[in-house]
């Protein structure tokens, strides 16, 4: 029996690699859809790029892009949707798609609940899930009410993640030029929280206010997982984060993989409440106030850093094509521990920060570099991604300099 292809949207991030890498050397052919020729996955030698047309590089456009690539295909393909605007196209499209692709995923109620940081507290809340105290603040009149009341420091998010990929927005808040989109603006005082939210506002974003649990970075604790269209776990890895970007609230930098029966209950449980399907990856912090995980995002999708769970005996990826495509699974949710992941050259950034704030010295980082790990863009027998990843991070600098002169 020939083996489906798989079509991945889009290839800029280290989830492209993941997926591309564990299904290509199975001998699976991977496509990757991409409106950039230089995103790190279109250059691994386990994907065939798809050049998206900048011209199609909206939601249209790219249904349209994958439905006429589908006629195409020898046979119907499994597609992985792997950035937040992906997965709403895909849900809210799922009709059209399903006649040509495989995939699969929750009802859209529960997509775009959980995708939404609004929707994502009432299912906290509904699923009996610990959650740090938010507020839904609509206008300027309504923080200024709230704010002399908050317990400082708190943080400002967007209702939806890629609200904050607009350019402004990013530029307002980011830390340095190499720096990614901010996820959190920190405010210590009443007046700050203000000022930010009125700028952010200023671009129609909308966002809430939460507070920010206390405790390091290594008390973030993040679980992946597929499910089938039965709810049922058939693949369960888990990692710790021990450096973060931007640090305090930033996605990963080093991890380490980890085992908590408690995480795993917790995780359940929402899932259960939501009959969720289809691949996810929960991010909890640890509360030292009382020693319970409290929710802090939802991913419905491939993950960053997932991909270890490959290495560590949990191929995720596999699961969810196997399934996809109704061939028999054997779950699994046993896996080695304290094997890393890591970002290098953004762990690197982060390592700097860290040393700043007296929370980490250069013989204490090198030792934990030390042992078996995994490379978010690395890989020995495929470098080319590596390379291009390189190569976007010195064109950021001059990209935002010229942004910012126009």
């Amino acid at each position: 029996m020939n083996k489906p292809p798989v079509v991945l949207l889009p290839c800029d991030r280290p989830a492209t690699l993941g997926i591309a890498r564990s299904l290509g050397r199975r001998g699976i052919t991977v496509y990757g859809v991409d409106s950039d020729r230089w995103a790190m996955g279109m250059r691994s030698r386990y994907l065939r790029p798809c050049l998206l047309p900048r011209s199609m590089d909206s939601e249209g456009g790219r249904l349209k892009f994958l439905l006429d690539f589908a006629k195409g295909l020898p046979q119907k393909a499994v597609l992985f949707p792997l950035s937040d605007d992906a997965v709403i196209m895909c849900s809210r499209h799922r009709d059209e798609l399903s006649r040509s692709y495989f995939f699969v995923m929750p009802d859209h109620e529960t997509v775009a609940g959980l995708l939404t940081k609004d929707g994502l507290h009432r299912t906290a809340t509904s699923c009996g899930v610990p959650a740090p105290q938010a507020f839904f603040p609509e206008t300027e009149s309504e923080v200024e009410a709230l704010a002399p009341g908050l317990p400082y420091p708190v943080i400002l998010k967007p209702l939806f993640s890629p609200e904050w990929l607009n350019p402004e927005i990013v530029s307002m808040f980011r830390d340095d030029p190499l720096s990614g989109p901010p996820k959190v603006v920190l405010c210590g005082r009443p007046e700050e929280l203000i000022s930010n939210f009125r700028r952010v506002a200023a671009f129609g974003s909308k966002t809430m206010i939460q507070e920010v649990i206390p405790g390091e970075d290594s008390c973030l604790r993040y679980i992946c997982f597929y499910l089938d269209r039965d709810s049922r776990p058939l693949a369960v890895f888990a990692g710790r984060k021990l450096r973060v970007l931007p640090v305090g609230f930033g996605s990963a930098s080093f991890v380490r993989s980890y085992k908590d029966p408690e995480l795993e209950d917790v995780a359940l449980r929402l899932l259960r409440g939501t009959v969720y399907q289809g691949l996810g990856g929960i991010e909890f912090k640890k509360d030292p106030r009382d020693g319970r995980f409290k929710l802090i995002e939802f991913n419905v999708r491939f993950g960053m850093w997932d991909a270890l769970g490959v290495r560590c005996g949990v191929d995720i990826p596999r699961a969810a094509y196997r399934d996809a495509l109704g061939l028999p699974v054997k779950p699994c949710r046993d896996f080695r521990e304290n094997v890393a992941w890591i970002d290098l050259q953004r762990d690197i950034r982060a390592f700097l920060i860290y040393r700043r704030r007296g929370l980490i010295d250069l013989k204490s980082w090198l030792k934990s570099l030390r042992g078996e790990h995994e490379g978010s863009a690395y890989a020995f027998d495929d470098m080319k991604p590596a390379i291009a990843s390189a190569v976007k991070l010195l064109e950021r600098p001059w990209s935002n300099l010229k942004r910012h002169l126009r």
